[in-house]
């Protein structure tokens, strides 16, 4: 069975580097998860007028208010057939701050219709985007997505722009992200960077924790 990026990528997903290769190959007919651990070494965006409104997606796992330096952070992968029979990625962020943890939760799965990664956003997944996905010339995965839908209705939010660059830190042997969601009138909605140590780790629990059921 082939990953939701290998798919997406076809030959050009060789080019990763072996590492980025291991964690976005994963399938869930492996029965793998995959953990990371880390700490964002920055999380900024808008100004504070506009903050109070981000949070407004907060309890849905979509988007927060909160900035800092050096929070510590998790995430966990998990691969799985969604009631549809897709191939789905979880992924289940959660960011620590001294008041509060923050979420920003999606699932991703191949459309073959569309020829691309689709992204649910949040705990529900009543928004989503569509991904294009590409390969550094170092081996990094790049991803680009533009306009963020709503399920079953044609409107949508245009112009708003999440940029995900992830290569692997052969000195610190951990993943290194870069995040950025961007809107051409309001700014840099929310960016966060840092390095994520990640293990490859077996499940045992006959239930696979899905997108945002993890608090």
């Amino acid at each position: 069975m082939r990953s939701i990026f290998e798919k997406a990528l076809g030959e050009k997903f060789s080019q990763l580097h072996p590492e980025l290769q291991r964690k976005f190959g994963v399938t869930s007919d492996q029965n793998l998860m995959l953990l990371g651990q880390g700490r964002m070494s920055e999380i900024r965006g808008t100004t504070w007028p506009l903050r109070p409104f981000l949070n407004i997606g907060a309890h849905d796992h979509l988007i927060f208010a909160e900035r800092g330096r050096e929070v510590p952070f998790t995430m966990e992968n998990y691969a799985y057939q969604d009631e549809h029979g897709n191939e789905t990625i979880s992924y289940v962020r959660r960011f620590f701050f001294p008041y509060t943890i923050r979420g920003f939760d999606a699932a991703m799965y191949y459309d073959k219709n569309e020829q691309a990664i689709v992204n649910e956003l949040g705990k529900s997944g009543r928004l989503y985007t569509k991904l294009d996905v590409d390969v550094s010339k170092e081996g990094g995965l790049l991803i680009h997505s533009k306009d963020i839908h709503i399920k079953g209705s044609s409107l949508k939010f245009q112009n708003i722009t999440t940029s995900l660059y992830e290569h692997y830190n052969e000195d610190e042997q951990a993943h290194h992200v870069h995040v950025h969601v961007d809107h051409p009138l309001f700014g840099t909605l929310l960016m966060y960077e840092g390095l994520i140590y990640t293990e490859v780790l077996p499940i045992t629990a006959t239930h696979i924790p899905q997108r945002g059921l993890l608090s």
